[in-house]
This record gives C-alpha cells, structure tokens and sequence, in this order.
C-alpha cells in the first residue's frame, strides 16, 4: 500500500486517488478500509483519509443493520452466525465490492472526476486561492478575508489556500470558520514558497484539495491559478474571479517595463474572465471597466467591502497642540508616482514651513526599503524627514489613525482605495485623489465627497493643492474633526455594503 500511495503522487492529480484505490484494489483486495485510511493519513492526505473514515462508519452500519452479525471482517470464525462458511465468503466479497464501488466514485468526486453531488440545502464548499490569509498588507489579502469569513457566516464550508501563516492568522482563520490549506514542503527545499506553486505546481504541491462547488481567484495574483484548477482538477466546479486591478490606469506610473507589459497583462487578465461563471469587481470603477472590457458579460457583480469592526469601533478623539501629525499609508519603492509620494513629498516642504510642529508618519515601509524609500522622497525635497513604519496589523494601523490630524491617499491612480474608506470608518480627517475608484463612489452620495481632492496632471500644482488642504485641515482641527465624526456616521448608517454583500453571497447560493 504504501508504494501505491508513493507512486501515485507522481501523477496528475485529477486521478491520482482513483488510481490509488484501483492499485489497492488489484493488489491487496482483502485490505481492510482500516489500512487504507491509515496510508492516507500517514502520506498527508487527511482530508481523504477523513472521508474514507466516513465511509467506513457507513459501510459499517449499512453490514450491520443487513445482518445479525456485522461484517465479516469483524466477526469470528464460529458461534456467532448461522452462515455456513460459503454464504460467509460470498457475503465478505459483497461487502468489499460494495466497498470498494461507494469509495471509488467518493474518490473520483474528491479529485473532480465526477461532478460533485450535492442535495437540496447542502452547504456550498468554497476554495478561495490566496497567498496569505491577513489584513496587513491591506488590499486584495483585506478583501479576501472578508470575503471567505462572509461565506463562512452564512454557512458555507470554506478552503483558503496560503502559502505560509502566523499564528495570529490561524487564529483569526479559524474564528472566521476557514480551513487553512498549506503547500506541502521539503525540509531540504530550501526555495521560498511562491505564487508560481499555486499556479504551476498544484498538483504536487496542494495535492488533498478537498473537493469544491466554487473556486474563487483574484486578479491578477490567483486568477488563472483558479482557472487551471477547475479546469485540471475540478471541472463540474463555478469558478469566480475577483478584478483589483487596472493595468491600464496604474502601470503608466510604474517602470518602463510594466507600461510596455501592459497590453500583455491585459490580455491574460481577459483571458482568465473569458473562463469565468461569476465575475466580482470590487468597487464602482473597476466594475464599469470591466463590465465594458468583458462586452458586459453576465453575471458581474460589484462588491463593496464592510469596513472592520476595528475601524468603525475607533474612537478619535481631537486634541488641541501645536503638534500635528499627517498619515501616509503604502509602500514608496517602484510605485512612488503611482501612490503620490512624490507629491506627498513636495506637500509636505510647504506644511513644514507653515507648521513646523508636524510630524510625517509613512506606514508601510518594509526595512530593507527603507534606504532607497528615503533617497526617493528626500530626491524631491531634500533633507525633509519622515517616520518610516513597517507594515501592521488592521489594530496597528487603527492605532495610527486615532493619533492621526490626518490621512493622506494621493494616489494618481487607485482602482479602488481601501485604506481611504478605513480612514474614514474611523473617524478621522482624510484627503483621497479624485483619480481612484473611492472618490467615485463617495461622489455617489453629497454628504460623501468632502475627503475628495483633485490631483491635477501638473505635479507642481497638484503638490500646492495638496498641501493647502491638508495645512487648511491642520490649522482647523476642531472643525475637521466634527465632519469626519459626522461623515462616519452617515457612511455607517447608510450600510452601503449591504446591497452587494447579498448579491455576493446570492453567486454562491447563500441567503444574505
């Protein structure tokens, strides 16, 4: 058995488990589902071993309640049944044939090869492919999270994929009802896990995926990762895919490189829509993009995310001194233009001047970046001095805020803008570019727009702008702060999320 199980995970998964119980089948007939379930498991295949326990308590008691005596395998050889031996061996080779049959096409249907049967009010099992599972990167992370811990509430059976977790992310997993998957390792690999795994490599390095209903990718990191899942592994299951980004918009503010990869990014991340059942943009730019570039394909949803309990439980409290502290959030290197750091930069030469009390806060620097970080924002103004902080959690990033005179998202070009929308959640003065798909959907509401600042093509009038702003909500404080308070209560009370929320879950046939 064990050299079956070896040689099976050379094979392609797709039907990898039904050659291992065919092999287990024609070697070792009389093998008891015992064996088998202790292989699985030894080999790392618990979820198969799992459903193999499964069907063994039902073959069990099937045997059991058929006769007086309970299966064969399990009795002994006199007094306790009235079978002469003949009818004994004919009952023991039913009882494997059964067996064997219920397992092999439990087996086909784990690995895809049959689709999966599901009854009326089963709970609909999702994978949704991811690198990690964590809020402190924010973005794509952020909302996938809430989007498995969403599915999980309403009572779907839910996968995430990672490629690596803390202990604080398994806890907040399984607080949300979500099962982690991790990769499977070699102690003497010593290559760094990566998206190429999930991609490329699924087969053997995530090969006891359970079997699903819905495959959930996000654009552009596990979109086609989900697409060659389903199509390789899992045929009969929807795959939806989830667009976050714009190559089109945010690319023009990157390398050389990335805007003459655009029409090739572009392309792929088409290409993986065109193999959609469910296509999921989050926000109203993204959604009225992709809408056209997909020639209105159907159905396509938009999703808003509900802001953390975090954010909208903060209590930001303003503080009347001379010190004055300004909030930017995001990395520097290779996207300075493209979240407006240079702008930043420049802003903050002219809020100096005017306020020399102030303090610039930068989160999201990692260290190893954090020389080249300086040598870019310092190229723009000179020996100006900012507080570098690392990437934190969604509590440590609350935490910037509640001590924050304000937040700043200047980006040139921003599909959607979470951390702007979080800011506001929490009560506290925020500035975000017009050119992002947040001002677009607080220009849905006229006591929304107020954080909203027009960030021009021209960067020395765009820097002026910015930094009469946000010098404008420094010097009145006070002020300031009883419209966020104000806009927050609104934004809340208004629970703009829910209608798209129940749309979501409707994708996955869960009641919102």
């Amino acid at each position: 058995m064990t050299s079956i199980i070896q040689s099976s995970r050379k094979q392609n998964p797709s039907y990898q488990t039904y050659n291992v119980l065919l092999k287990w089948m024609e070697k070792d007939r009389e093998a008891s589902m015992d064996k088998l379930q202790q292989e699985l498991s030894d080999f790392g295949m618990d979820m198969l071993a799992e459903k193999v326990g499964s069907i063994k308590t039902r073959s069990g008691n099937k045997w059991q309640a058929g006769t007086s005596a309970g299966p064969p395998a399990k009795r002994s050889a006199a007094g306790q049944s009235s079978l002469d031996g003949h009818q004994k061996e004919q009952l023991t080779q039913l009882q494997l044939l059964e067996e064997n049959r219920t397992l092999r096409a439990l087996l086909e249907e784990l690995q895809g090869k049959t689709p999966r049967r599901r009854g009326p009010g089963a709970r609909p099992v999702v994978l949704l492919l991811n690198d990690e599972y964590g809020t402190a990167k924010g973005g794509i992370s952020t909302i996938h999270c809430q989007m498995a811990s969403l599915l999980g509430s309403k009572g779907a059976e839910v996968y995430s994929t990672v490629l690596s977790a803390t202990e604080d992310d398994k806890k907040d997993a399984a607080a949300d009802e979500v099962h982690l998957i991790f990769p499977t390792t070699s102690d003497r690999d010593k290559r760094e896990p990566c998206l190429d795994w999930l991609t490329f490599d699924h087969a053997t390095r995530y090969p006891s995926l359970p079997a699903v209903d819905f495959i959930v990718g996000h654009v552009p990191i596990t979109s086609h990762a989900a697409r060659q899942i389903k199509e390789q592994r899992f045929p009969g299951a929807k795959l939806v895919e989830v667009t976050h980004v714009m190559p089109e918009d945010t690319s023009h503010y990157k390398s050389d490189g990335k805007v003459l990869s655009i029409g090739d990014e572009q392309k792929n991340i088409l290409e993986d829509l065109k193999h959609a059942d469910v296509i999921i943009s989050v926000g109203p730019y993204l959604h009225d993009y992709y809408r056209r570039e997909t020639r209105d394909f159907d159905p396509h949803y938009e999703f808003l995310p509900k802001l953390s309990d975090i954010f909208s439980n903060a209590r930001v409290k303003y503080v009347d001194a001379s010190v004055k502290v300004v909030l930017s959030i995001g990395r520097v290197k290779g996207v300075e233009r493209l979240k407006g750091y240079d702008l930043v930069a420049k802003s903050m030469r002219d809020v100096f001047v005017a306020l020399p009390n102030t303090k610039w806060r930068a989160r999201g620097i990692a260290k190893e970046d954090f020389q080249a970080s300086r040598d870019i924002i310092q190229a723009k103004t000179g020996d100006i001095h900012f507080t570098p902080l690392e990437y934190g959690t969604q509590k440590e990033l609350c935490e910037d805020m509640e001590t924050a005179s304000v937040v700043l998202m200047p980006s040139r070009a921003e599909p959607f803008g979470l951390v702007g929308l979080e800011a506001i959640a929490a009560g506290v003065p925020v500035l975000v570019s017009h050119k992002s798909g947040l001002a677009m959907f607080l220009k849905t509401d006229p006591d929304f727009d107020r954080p909203i600042v027009e960030i021009g093509d021209d960067d020395d009038e765009a820097a002026k702008t910015l930094s009469k702003r946000i010098i404008d909500i420094l010097k009145n404080g006070s002020r300031e702060f009883q419209a966020a308070q104000r806009l927050k209560e609104r934004l809340l009370a208004s629970e703009y999320w829910a209608a798209s929320h129940t749309k979501f879950l409707e994708s996955f046939g869960l009641k919102g």
